[in-house]
């Protein structure tokens, strides 16, 4: 089974996506920011890591470059999942090793699921 963590400060949405996710089958974590985040990598790494950017505290590009740092995670496949789309900050999360790149208001739930499912199978081949 895949393990998805998924990294939202919005706790109901972070919760629906969850439920989501073990719906499909999934295994799944949460941490409300990047620090929390990390804590949660401490404990066992994911297969694949939902990714929103504006958080209080550590924001996902933070947590981005966090992970480029780190030898273990620097290949965690991400899909970002934020409100924000401007250019600026899709091309730094793309540079900073970003798989995918949804935007919140646009994004699809099946695109969402195609993306993970496609990562997490990825790691295990």
């Amino acid at each position: 089974m895949s393990t998805v963590l998924v990294v939202d400060d919005e706790l109901g949405t972070r919760h629906a996506l969850m439920r989501l996710l073990a719906n499909e089958g999934y295994k799944t974590v949460g941490a409300g920011d990047g620090r929390e985040a990390l804590r949660a990598l401490d404990a066992g790494t994911p297969d694949v890591i939902l990714l929103d950017l504006m958080m209080p505290g550590m924001d996902g590009i933070e947590l981005l470059e966090a992970l480029q740092r780190h030898p273990n995670w620097k290949a965690l496949p991400v899909v970002v999942l934020t409100a924000l789309s401007d250019t600026h900050t899709v091309n730094r999360a793309q540079q900073l090793g970003a798989k995918a790149y949804l935007v919140k208001a646009t994004f699809s739930v099946a695109e969402m699921l195609d993306h993970v499912k496609h990562y997490s199978a990825a790691g295990h081949a």
